[in-house]
């Protein structure tokens, strides 16, 4: 796992993209799971969230659709498990800070952890940037378009997870 790793630093880094990834659906399917465990305890830990699991689960359903969707109006199908592998493994990196970020928040509240909310707002902008990176690789388009792509992909996954928790 040790290149794995590596590599998706390099990544989150903007000097890989998904292609230098592995073709790995084992690899896929542990980072998917990374990244719901993660976004499950995260996502508990912060006020007001219901049905937790539900919205994981949606959460990662509508990142897989999305992302083949994505790929098969543009005919580039078999990048579809290093592109996953990428937002995945990705999301599993900014996810453990973000995790453990959302601690003081559960103990203290946003209020007293201020802090912690900020930092996961700059976390966040930072999973957009490199979700625009995936894309640029994965679609081949420019970084802009790309980012651009990240925002509204971000956009209509918590709209969709908002109505699945409803």
């Amino acid at each position: 796992m040790g290149p794995l790793l590596q590599k998706l630093i390099g990544i989150c880094l903007f000097r890989d993209g998904p292609q230098d990834l592995p073709y790995s659906a084992t690899h896929l399917l542990a980072l998917i799971a990374g990244s719901m465990a993660l976004t499950y305890i995260a996502a508990g830990n912060l006020p007001d969230t219901d049905a937790v699991g539900l919205q994981v689960a949606v959460a990662t359903g509508f990142s897989l659709a999305f992302l083949y969707a994505l790929l098969l109006l543009r005919g580039l199908t078999p990048r579809f498990i290093q592109s996953a592998t990428a937002m995945f493994g990705t999301d599993v990196l900014i996810g453990i800070p973000v995790t453990l970020m959302t601690f003081p928040i559960a103990t203290y509240g946003v209020e007293q952890a201020g802090g912690a909310a900020a930092g996961i707002l700059l976390l966040w902008f930072w999973q957009v940037a490199i979700l625009g990176h995936i894309f640029r690789h994965t679609l081949e388009m420019r970084l802009a378009l790309g980012i651009l792509l990240a925002l509204a992909y971000s956009f209509l996954s918590f709209q969709v997870v908002q109505l699945a928790a409803d």
